[in-house]
């Protein structure tokens, strides 16, 4: 785990970074450190804004406007803002295999990523029948993208079948139990594999699923919100990187773009200034960000374990997997319905309010400060859990959580 002066230098660095003055800010006060992510927060917005703010949606012929960093966009109509600025920035996720050519594009959040991908797909595929898809993981909001899509257009399959047109997976999942996907389980893909990694970052080993993998393009995406943007939430986007194999007639990124443009699937111009925080697609500074809250979590799994008569075992990725990652426990009572969970997170509230810990009911994970809430989905898409999402910030609140969900893990019933 980091120690406990970390957020704030952490902080501060950020703020020399766009220019604005150190904090004086107590490491050891929680409430100070999330007052001046806050401030930080506003501080960059101020500036973000000024650029759209002045700038109408219907912009005259060769309006050129500047960025909070100094870049400039030739702006037109929003649905073609040109981002280049930011999909050309540093280096790429993930590195680019043998045989293969690779680049970014941005859309408006991981679902509108996914939402173009699909089009994608079915605008390079062979016409005459539904292409046949697998998807493994089966993240609900993704799940039911996916089910709107006409069965003439895509036919989906089960995990047995040996070979799919398009598989579309999670490395690791979470349907209120964690689990970790082995592609080797999985049908192998002829045209198209996309993968969803918003759980995990770029903390993921694609190699395992380009053996697989038998086409022409792959895709990894995921939210850029939760673990990109040092837990600030700049804006919502989505990141994908696509893969296409050399000598592939398929011209993956500019007909990507088109689609985003099309579909309104791109960024407006205060989202890009928002996302222009030199912080985003730092490939360096993300590393190091989502370790600490990586770290932190799988503390807490450790802390519940795998034999407490209390909490089922697959609390965290790692418990199934060595080494997997993942931004947030599900905590999940042994046969517990909705009603026991609601009675387990009055249990946490009450241990919260009386240990003085400083920590958020909420939804959501990767933040710096930490959060809690009761997830209850449609009985088709899992089962009810506690997310806890342990942040980046150390110090007391941290040990205090993962301290109490130990205790909570040994006792014999609750």
């Amino acid at each position: 785990m980091i120690e406990r002066s970390t957020d704030a230098r952490d902080l501060n660095e950020l703020a020399v970074r766009i220019g604005l003055p150190e904090f004086s800010v107590s490491p050891e006060c929680e409430d100070d450190l999330e007052a001046a992510a806050l401030a930080l927060r506003r501080a960059w917005f101020e500036r973000a804004h000024k650029p759209a703010d002045a700038t109408l949606k219907s912009p005259c012929v060769g309006t050129t406007v500047f960025m909070p960093g100094g870049d400039t966009v030739h702006f037109g109509y929003e649905r073609d803002l040109d981002v280049s600025m930011l999909e050309e920035r540093g280096a790429l996720d993930h590195p680019t295999p043998d045989g293969w050519t690779s680049s970014r594009v941005l859309c408006r959040s991981g679902q509108s990523s996914l939402s173009c991908l699909l089009h994608l797909v079915t605008s390079t595929g062979a016409p005459g029948g539904p292409l046949t898809l697998h998807h493994a993981g089966r993240y609900f909001e993704s799940k039911a993208l996916v089910d709107v899509w006409p069965r003439q257009v895509f036919c989906q399959v089960p995990a047995a079948a040996s070979e799919v047109d398009v598989l579309l997976g999670e490395p690791v999942f979470c349907d209120g139990r964690f689990g970790v996907s082995d592609p080797r389980a999985l049908p192998r893909a002829r045209q198209a594999l996309l993968l969803d990694t918003t759980l995990v970052g770029t903390a993921v080993d694609l190699s395992p699923w380009f053996d697989r993998f038998d086409g022409q393009l792959v895709a990894v995406f995921r939210s850029g919100l939760k673990l990109d943007q040092a837990g600030l939430e700049l804006a919502n986007v989505g990141i994908a990187q696509l893969f296409v194999r050399e000598g592939s007639t398929v011209s993956a990124a500019d007909s990507l773009h088109r689609i985003r443009g099309l579909t309104g699937s791109g960024l407006t111009l205060d989202e890009l200034a928002a996302l222009s925080a030199p912080w985003f697609l730092d490939r360096t500074y993300m590393r190091d960000y989502t370790a600490a809250i990586f770290a932190h979590n799988a503390a807490l799994g450790s802390a519940i374990g795998r034999e407490s008569a209390v909490f089922e075992e697959r609390s965290h990725p790692s418990l199934v997997s060595a080494g997997t990652e993942a931004p947030f426990c599900a905590v999940r009572l042994r046969g517990g319905n909705g009603d026991a969970h609601r009675r387990l997170l009055g249990i946490v509230d009450a241990e919260v309010r009386r240990r003085g810990l400083r920590v958020t009911q909420g939804g959501s994970f990767g933040f710096r400060g930490h959060r809690y809430e009761v997830i209850e989905p449609a009985r088709e898409d899992g089962v009810p859990f506690l997310r806890v999402a342990l942040g980046f910030r150390g110090g007391r609140t941290l040990e205090g959580l993962i301290a109490l969900f130990r205790e909570l893990a040994s006792r014999p019933r609750l």
